[in-house]
């Protein structure tokens, strides 16, 4: 089977684990109205990325052990069980958290195993352009799986909502079944390198930290829709607006972010991610969300390809798989730490005050590491080429 097929079956799965995870985007005030407290929400929302944090390392052991194909197979059918576990469950919120810890597990499998094997199929020439396009599927869901959650929850469809995501992961069984292992492909059993070696490379460590200023934006996402509500704007503004640049930025405007050596843009990008939190905690119509979402589009939507691509940019092959699982441990703490964080200081500052909290910090931090460490990693990579 051609490399072409496996980057597309490749994609389809990731778009669809990212489907999976982006339902329960607009849980919060659904699972408010049903009584739950603003911690509890706040809880339901982190503990997915609590687990997916604990399980990354476990999601390259699996891959590395028993292969792609069935990392993915085993991972999308615990997903279906979770996610029923949840619909389920809406009234035990004990059961909840469980099954909402159980799908973390899985989708964190799932992610980390397409992540790396797609960094492992593309060369270095094609890397960018590749994970550009890939990681659409992360950004695509907010501009079709939100809306239709929302739609279903406006027409007073909560039944269709709390299923709709064990059929997204059958969809995501379905897929892997046909997606090949890299044995399959190389005729070679690989052999993987060690995290102490891999931590030693220069411009890793970096890298981690640029991941998780980046995702502490990222993980605002998660309280977007508290944050919408209090100013009576549907968080689909914001979503679709980030999803459409995101898209476009990784596609059409490719050409001009390749242009920029990789190690120049990642904290730039994560900066444009937190002027947008800034802005929203401003915004109070429909058009202002529309306009942070864009700014954030274009950061994220630079920002995590270039990350990916950094990995392999950096690091060789044996050390894919454990590389893309430990960055994208670094990308999860932001998820895990924002919703608590904006839990607690929500009911002291307001939405619109944890917002410009978080918004300013990682742009600070940001503008920061790309000064002291990123600009300097950039100037030795000069004089040695």
């Amino acid at each position: 089977m051609k490399i072409s097929k496996q980057v597309l079956l490749v994609f389809l799965a990731y778009y669809g684990i990212n489907c999976f995870a982006n339902v329960y985007f607009i849980f919060g005030p659904f699972y408010s109205a049903s009584g739950a407290s603003p911690r509890a929400v706040g809880l339901f929302l982190s503990i997915f990325y609590m687990a997916m944090i604990i399980c990354r390392p476990l999601g390259s052991w699996t891959m590395e052990r028993l292969g792609i194909r069935k990392a993915l197979v085993g991972s999308s059918l615990i997903a279906a069980m979770a996610a029923a576990g949840i619909a389920l469950s809406i009234s035990n919120p004990i059961l909840l958290l469980f099954f909402r810890a159980l799908s973390g597990v899985s989708a964190s499998v799932f992610i980390v195993a397409t992540v790396a094997y797609q960094s492992m199929i593309l060369d270095a020439k094609s890397r960018g352009i590749g994970f550009a396009l890939f990681t659409t599927g992360s950004m695509l869901p907010m501009a079709t799986i939100i809306p239709l959650s929302e739609f279903f929850l406006k027409r007073g469809h909560s039944n269709l909502y709390l299923w709709l995501p064990v059929f997204v992961a059958l969809l995501c069984l379905a897929v892997s079944f046909w997606v090949l292992d890299i044995s399959t492909q190389t005729k070679e059993k690989p052999i993987w390198g060690r995290y102490k070696d891999m931590f030693f490379t220069p411009g890793v460590k970096i890298l981690y930290i640029t991941a998780f200023l980046m995702s502490l934006a990222d993980g605002a996402t998660l309280c977007a829709a508290a944050l919408a509500e209090d100013r009576g704007v549907p968080v689909s503004w914001f979503m679709v607006a980030v999803a459409v640049a995101a898209v476009f930025i990784r596609t059409i405007g490719f050409k001009v972010m390749d242009r920029i050596p990789r190690v120049l843009l990642a904290a730039p990008a994560a900066a444009l991610m937190g002027l947008s939190l800034l802005c929203l905690s401003f915004s109070s119509s429909w058009i202002f969300f529309v306009i942070s979402g864009l700014i954030y589009g274009l950061g994220i939507g630079a920002g995590f390809p270039t990350g990916l691509s950094l990995v392999g940019d950096l690091l060789s092959l044996e050390y894919h798989p454990k590389a893309t699982g430990s960055l994208l441990l670094a990308i999860d703490l932001g998820w895990v730490i924002t919703p608590l964080i904006f839990g607690f200081i929500s009911p002291l500052f307001g939405a619109s005050g944890a917002f410009r909290i978080i918004g300013v910090f990682v742009f600070v931090g940001s503008a920061a590491i790309q000064y002291f460490c990123w600009m300097p990693l950039w100037k030795s990579f000069k004089e040695i080429t």
